[in-house]
């Protein structure tokens, strides 16, 4: 079998996405390092567990840092709270509104976040799943995900990944590799997502997986930089 083709596409085979997270990291390499492209680190992280050499939960980590507004919501509650009393009272808040919005235009009203973008091979749809997580964030879980989808988000991809667009939602599970609690995209639609992008055409392993991440990245604030395709 030629190395492009896969009897498997449009799902990935797992010494296939070996392949590909490999050549993931020789290509950042080649660009000048994770640090060059805006990054914080690229690693491929994987154990053997047998003498076969077989390879348990691998991960692609791709770790990077994001500035969001301190405490949107408590900031806008508390400001609203406060805004009774007489039409001075008035006058006063607004000078402070207008002070407040340009203290958050002028990013210090900001906090730097890490964020690790965890890529896995889905053991149930055979294709590569995202998981996400922000280190610093106290809040983890279903009642945090209104807060995940206004940091990471951009708005005109919200509303399509909330109502389970192209890639799925976002969801929240256990970490195939550590076991803690993360979010994830679903992978439910990744197949057919693949199958429309490439015209149901077998493509490398590497291909596959950067077109995977185009697709996904820019709905979660993880885009591709175009240094990474110089010379490609």
């Amino acid at each position: 079998m030629a190395s492009g083709e896969d009897s498997m596409f449009p799902f990935l085979a797992a010494d296939r996405f070996d392949c590909a997270c490999k050549a993931f990291v020789r290509r950042v390499d080649a660009a000048g390092g994770a640090q060059s492209l805006g990054w914080l680190a690229v690693e491929y992280l994987r154990s053997e567990v047998d003498a076969s050499l077989q390879l348990e939960n691998p991960i692609l980590r791709i770790s990077k840092s994001a500035s969001i507004p301190r405490a949107p919501l408590e900031n806008s509650n508390a400001i609203a709270t406060e805004r009774i009393g007489s039409p001075r009272d008035l006058e006063e808040d607004v000078i402070e509104d207008d002070d407040q919005e340009t203290l958050i235009r002028d990013g210090v009203d900001e906090e730097e976040l890490t964020i690790d973008y965890d890529i896995a091979l889905s053991t149930s749809y055979h294709v590569p799943v995202m998981y996400f997580c922000l280190r610093e964030t106290p809040q983890v879980g279903p009642a945090a995900l209104d807060d995940i989808y206004n940091f990471l988000v951009p708005r005109q991809h919200q509303q399509s990944l909330r109502n389970n667009g192209v890639m799925g939602g976002i969801s929240f599970g256990y970490h195939p590799k550590s076991g803690i609690p993360a979010y994830f995209v679903h992978p439910c639609n990744t197949a057919s997502a693949m199958e429309a992008i490439t015209g149901n055409k077998n493509i490398e392993p590497e291909d596959y997986l950067l077109t995977w991440l185009g697709l996904i990245g820019g709905c979660i604030n993880l885009s591709l930089p175009s240094r990474l395709f110089v010379g490609s």
